[in-house]
């Protein structure tokens, strides 16, 4: 896939080949580039010559090629390839995330195709989306909300359009990489539409990404955690919760609880007992009058207004 293809890429790039990065592009049909003009080709080629090099007069170029939405989009293919490069030539069975959340991966080459594409910022929006979070494979798309969460802000308003437009698994993207920006009340009502959306799937990554939010987006987790017809979405919802630490959330949680109990529902009250842990900050497993107990000592919440 495309990991495999930048090996291929890799195999036969020469000591400064951004054009070679042309031929091995695996951005999905519809999102093909424009050729690049002698002129832009000879920039890229500039460009990433000072960048490979570390040369001084790099950010300079790098300023002249912002200039340039083409030229922009062929360097953010450039920076993505060097992370699919740097990712896959580490060892199989690393647990990747866990790696990374305790600061052990630092490879000098992704960090900084990273750090590029957070400087590039909107210029490098509309190649992420068309190359990586409308693709058709799933590790493309992951590695698109990643990055599109590095870049941030200047990224909701395509997401948001995504949100909209897309594929029910381009919206389920659009979601994790809102959440992953942070939600706020440009994205809150994008995701409480998607949480009601008709597709279980598109309604379960809008509340995974809710864990971002403040009151308004506990409120929707909530209410999803109540009246959701689909018992998956109901566990994705619970879990969601335990980022939210207040009492109002332990007792609906200990609610749920005793409903999944109640229907013999296994997986909810795993899920259930797993969100209480979260909230109360332990790791026991107790009964429904036991986590009443934990719950009461946790701050009150307070609903949020203007949903």
């Amino acid at each position: 896939m495309i990991a495999r293809t930048a090996k291929r890429c890799r195999r036969r790039l020469p000591a400064f080949g951004l054009l070679a990065l042309v031929a091995c592009a695996s951005a999905p049909p519809r999102h093909q580039l424009s050729p690049l003009s002698p002129e832009q080709q000879q920039l890229c080629v500039l460009v990433e010559k000072a960048y490979r090099s570390e040369a001084p007069d790099y950010p300079a170029l790098r300023e002249r090629a912002a200039k340039d939405a083409l030229v922009s989009a062929w360097l953010t293919r450039m920076f993505v390839r060097d992370i699919f490069t740097a990712r896959e030539q580490r060892p199989v069975g690393r647990d990747e995330a866990l790696l990374r959340a305790v600061g052990r991966i630092a490879d000098p080459v992704e960090a900084r195709a990273i750090a590029e594409l957070k400087q590039l910022g909107a210029l490098a929006v509309p190649t992420l989306v068309g190359d990586l979070l409308e693709h058709d494979q799933p590790q493309p798309r992951e590695l698109g909300v990643e990055l599109l969460g590095y870049v941030g802000p200047p990224a909701l308003p395509a997401l948001v359009g995504v949100a909209e437009r897309g594929s029910p698994r381009q919206q389920r993207a659009a979601a994790r990489a809102l959440g992953a920006i942070g939600v706020d009340e440009r994205s809150l009502p994008v995701l409480r539409r998607l949480a009601n959306d008709a597709d279980f799937a598109v309604r379960a990554d809008a509340l995974r990404a809710l864990r971002s939010g403040g009151p308004p987006a506990r409120d929707l987790l909530l209410d999803r955690l109540r009246h959701d017809p689909d018992p998956f979405v109901s566990r994705v919802a619970a879990l969601s919760l335990g980022a939210f630490p207040d009492r109002l959330v332990g007792e609906a949680l200990i609610t749920y609880l005793e409903r999944c109990k109640g229907n013999i529902d296994s997986r909810g009250v795993e899920a259930a007992q797993q969100a209480l842990q979260q909230v109360t900050g332990t790791t026991q497993v107790r009964s429904a009058e036991a986590w009443r107990g934990a719950v009461a000592v946790l701050p009150a919440g307070v609903a949020a207004t203007g949903r």
